[in-house]
């Protein structure tokens, strides 16, 4: 949201100075004419001077007397109402200001007050009539139009708040605040010419005028023209270099351009600008992870954590980058340092997990994960991860009934289901394995890859092949960029016959997953159907390589044997 840069509540400090000399002035002129009043004017002076001093208590003392001396005056009551909301006691400053204001509908100051109170508790319609009273007194009244326009910003309409800036700019076409606050609000609107325009007129003003200069590095960056953002935002340091937006944005555009070197040296100039925010040290390991330079990453992690012991997330970050080193007990033993209670520790031991199957130490997975079963046996999250590990180690038995007890916990997780029907398929148990499918799709009708398996499985059989098409199809509408959609949805035309369709669709399959040895298998499939012999023989030798399941490995191979025979 875009917040008016002058607090449009509790700031008078304008208004005050213009209050106190248009008091004095008053209380001069009075006393020309009437010099009962000099005891009014001393405690009112009295009064300025101990709130000056920051003597509250005084001053409102003072005040009063000045009031008990001058009963019929706006001008002390507004004084006064201005004391009382610096001591927080607006009920009493809203009070006198109905007061002052009844005695002189004309009192600005009075006007002006009374309206950041009512905009203080939200009654904003109040506190915009009595802005516009200001403006009624005087069309030029620039205060008034800019804490109106603040007031619509607010209320998000942005198109009322641009007019007020506009009628500012009519008499004051040079006014900054009013130029900078209609181009912002232009650029809410996406109208980002006009957003350009305006805040061009205020650099042309005014140089080094920073925000003006943020923004359009912002909208260059939203369309797209970094090479433009990167020249405002180095813009803004060369005016400031102690400007951390401006250096973060930088740091970002290099993210987005993956030029990770510059955004680490971004971060790391934040860095020595505030050495308190830790939040740069992780974002500088997070790039050296991306880069691959994992012992630069654990140097900033571990800075991070001698700091912040606690902060599990960055410790998860330590643990993959020793993954990724090597260091499977370094990575290991990270996890384990964060707390069962914690909300990540779920994430940890996702990441045990990985690293279990990753290193082939699944036995000792499975005794880490069921040895946390006993504190944690409501979560079904740990049995689908020990399914996981079963799985690896083929016992699906074994995996299933770890599966069956997550869904004693929540009988309709979807993902608990889904997986028992993919272990059954696994097993050879294709009956069980739609029957359980068809129960998730009762639950949820759109979920994907449910939609996929039965689809998939429809089309291996070759029956039913249009509403095999269909549900594959509303999966993609969920899942577009999903490998084993797609494919399946490959595997449907080549039923059909639509080989050129079929070509098109397993292709873009293996673009986004080249490693999976069905994809490959498929595609050679294809090409042997299409008499392209050279391209059969190569996916099909691509699919034996990939390819672990010993059966399947055998099927490919007799596949791979009858197609070099033909050529």
């Amino acid at each position: 949201m875009i917040r008016f840069p002058v607090d449009s509540v509790l700031s008078f400090r304008v208004m005050r100075i213009s209050a106190i000399l248009l008091s004095f002035v008053l209380f001069f002129c009075a006393q020309l004419h009437a010099a009962t009043r000099s005891d009014s004017v001393y405690f009112f002076l009295r009064g300025y001077l101990s709130e000056a001093l920051g003597k509250y208590d005084d001053a409102g003392d003072y005040y009063r007397k000045a009031l008990k001396d001058d009963p019929g005056s706006a001008e002390i009551r507004t004084s006064l109402a201005s004391l009382f909301v610096k001591r927080g006691d607006l009920e009493r400053a809203e009070e006198l200001l109905n007061e002052a204001i009844t005695l002189a509908p004309a009192n600005r100051v009075a006007l002006m007050i009374l309206a950041g109170i009512h905009a203080s508790k939200g009654l904003t319609y109040k506190a915009k009539a009595l802005y516009e009273k200001c403006i009624e007194l005087n069309p030029e009244d620039t205060e008034a139009y800019m804490y109106l326009g603040s007031i619509y910003i607010g209320e998000k309409k942005y198109s009322d708040a641009i007019t007020i800036y506009e009628k500012v700019l009519a008499y004051d076409e040079d006014n900054i605040i009013a130029l900078y606050y209609t181009g912002r609000l232009h650029g809410e609107a996406k109208d980002y010419d006009r957003a350009k325009t305006y805040l061009a007129k205020v650099l042309e003003i005014k140089p080094n005028f920073t925000p003006a200069l943020l923004d359009l590095g912002t909208i260059y960056e939203i369309e797209g023209n970094l090479e433009k953002a990167v020249e405002y935002y180095q813009g803004v340091i060369a005016y400031d270099p102690n400007d951390k937006k401006a250096r973060s944005r930088l740091a970002t555009i290099f993210i987005r351009q993956k030029e990770y070197d510059k955004a680490i040296g971004k971060f790391e100039e934040l860095s020595d600008l505030d050495r308190q925010d830790l939040s740069l040290r992780i974002r500088i390991g997070l790039l050296h992870y991306e880069k691959a330079r994992y012992d630069e990453a654990i140097q900033q992690f571990n800075m991070v954590l001698a700091g912040t012991p606690d902060n599990y997330t960055v410790r998860i970050y330590l643990a993959m980058s020793w993954r990724e080193k090597g260091d499977v007990k370094k990575a290991l033993e990270e996890l384990g340092k964060i707390d069962p209670k914690a909300e990540e520790f779920l994430t940890a031991l996702k990441q045990m997990t990985l690293i279990y199957i990753k290193s082939g130490t699944i036995d000792e997975g499975i005794k880490t994960i069921t040895g946390y079963l006993p504190g944690m046996d409501r979560k079904p999250e740990l049995y689908i991860l020990l399914s996981m590990l079963y799985e690896e180690k083929n016992d699906l038995a074994a995996g299933i009934r770890a599966l069956e007890e997550a869904r004693r916990i929540e009988p309709k997780n979807l993902e608990v289901l889904y997986q028992i029907g993919m272990l059954h398929e696994k097993k050879g148990e294709s009956e069980k394995a739609l029957a359980i499918m068809d129960g998730v799709l009762a639950i949820d009708p759109e979920y994907p890859n449910a939609l996929n398996f039965v689809g998939y499985s429809l089309a291996e059989k070759g029956i039913r092949l249009d509403e095999a098409e269909t549900m594959i199809r509303k999966a993609l509408i969920k899942r577009p960029d999903d490998g084993y959609i797609i494919d399946s949805l490959g595997w449907v035309f080549y039923k059909k016959g639509r080989l050129k369709a079929a070509l098109a669709e397993i292709r873009k399959a293996n673009s986004l997953m080249p490693e999976d040895p069905t994809i490959h298998e498929h595609l050679g499939d294809i090409y042997s159907a299409l008499k392209d012999y050279d391209n059969a023989v190569h996916h099909y030798e691509r699919s034996v390589i990939l390819e672990k399941d010993p059966s399947k490995k055998n099927s490919v191979e007799q596949k791979l044997r009858i197609i070099k025979e033909k050529k």
